[in-house]
């Protein structure tokens, strides 16, 4: 039974080439021009419209915006789990350098929970109310395991303990509602760690928490992504936990990619106007007296009849004239950070004009 439970936590994640740093600097995850539409009955809505993104080993990239900018839609994508009349119209996401999109029915159950595995933004509509929370844990260890009922109970008592739960034992044979919201969410954090995934993508997944709890979810997943150093895609609104967990940041905009770059990048030299709402909509703690916060004026684009320019173009004080016509062309500020704004291109031409003087 030992050597079985070995099996399962060192699986293919190989911690100890990672911890050497073998894999650090390799692609894990890449997308290239990912489009995804729906086709609704009053017509095409591109909720992912050409985004492109990399994440190598043992990464944690934080991905922000707003409701409706195409976050999750992108990580159903990876998942397979987008369903009709949602489709995949266009790019390739491509995992260890196969083509996830080109997966069959039985290489895309292998992959979902094993390779990769996602953590859901709400965790009571998501295990199961008529099934215990032991009998959910060790069937998604059956799934992708041949393990016995009792190698599998072993495994599923130590995530509970990895995770936090008190009095484990007894908490494997309680359903979903005896819980509390916190505890359903470290249920759903063990689930998703269960069969030791490379990839967790964590969808919100502290938004119904009280401050307390979420911190302490967050403190957990740092601390379960230092030991086992599988790379996490974060999805959020919440920029304050983007700076807690994150070593790079996606900025999402109505289904398109404004900004990219490190933590550091997006704080500290933001260079996209909705990047810049963004952060003055959050409250300063250390600020010298009373600031008001400062919203976004507008509202989000309408997907189905989206602007000409740039998508964020009606809603931007700095909009020009070109920016109602024409979309921004990616702008590389450094090494790994990007922007798509023309204000951008406004000040390059500035930057050539001068130096050919």
């Amino acid at each position: 039974m030992e050597n079985k439970m070995n099996e399962i936590n060192n699986n293919e994640l190989k911690n100890s080439e990672l911890n050497n740093g073998d894999l650090k600097n390799r692609k894990l995850l890449e997308v290239k021009d990912l489009k995804v539409s729906f086709f609704t009955p009053v017509g095409e809505v591109k909720a992912v419209n050409g985004i492109s993104y990399e994440l190598n080993y043992g990464e944690v990239m934080g991905i922000v915006g707003e409701s409706g900018s195409g976050k999750s839609v992108q990580a159903y994508s990876i998942m397979g789990l987008l369903q009709s009349p949602g489709k995949v119209v266009g790019g390739s996401i491509l995992f260890e350098g196969e083509d996830v999109l080109s997966f069959t029915k039985e290489q895309m159950q292998s992959f979902c929970g094993n390779k990769v595995s996602m953590i859901f933004q709400n965790p009571m509509t998501c295990l199961n109310p008529v099934y215990t929370i032991g009998n959910q844990l060790m069937e998604a260890i059956h799934v992708h395991r041949k393990v016995s009922r009792e190698e599998a109970r072993s495994r599923a008592l130590e995530m509970l303990r990895m995770v936090g739960i008190n009095n484990p034992e007894r908490r494997m044979w309680q359903y979903p509602h005896e819980l509390s919201g916190g505890m359903r969410q470290r249920v759903m954090i063990a689930m998703g760690l269960i069969c030791n995934p490379k990839l967790l993508i964590a969808d919100e997944p502290t938004t119904a928490l009280d401050v307390t709890i979420q911190a302490q979810i967050l403190e957990l997943m740092k601390e379960i992504q230092k030991n086992t150093n599988m790379a996490i895609i974060f999805i959020t609104h919440n920029l304050g936990v983007v700076a807690e967990i994150c070593d790079k940041v996606t900025v999402m905009y109505a289904g398109k990619i404004v900004e990219q770059g490190d933590v550091d990048d997006i704080f500290y030299n933001p260079q996209h106007p909705y990047t810049w709402g963004l952060l003055r909509s959050i409250p300063k703690i250390d600020a010298d007296e009373y600031e008001r916060l400062i919203p976004i004026e507008g509202t989000p684009v309408d997907m189905l009849n989206p602007p000409a320019g740039c998508p964020f173009g009606p809603r931007c004080e700095h909009c020009m004239k070109i920016c109602l016509r024409r979309e921004p062309p990616k702008v590389q500020i450094n090494d790994g950070h990007t922007a798509a704004c023309w204000l951008l291109v406004r000040e390059r031409m500035k930057e050539v004009a001068s130096n050919e003087r």
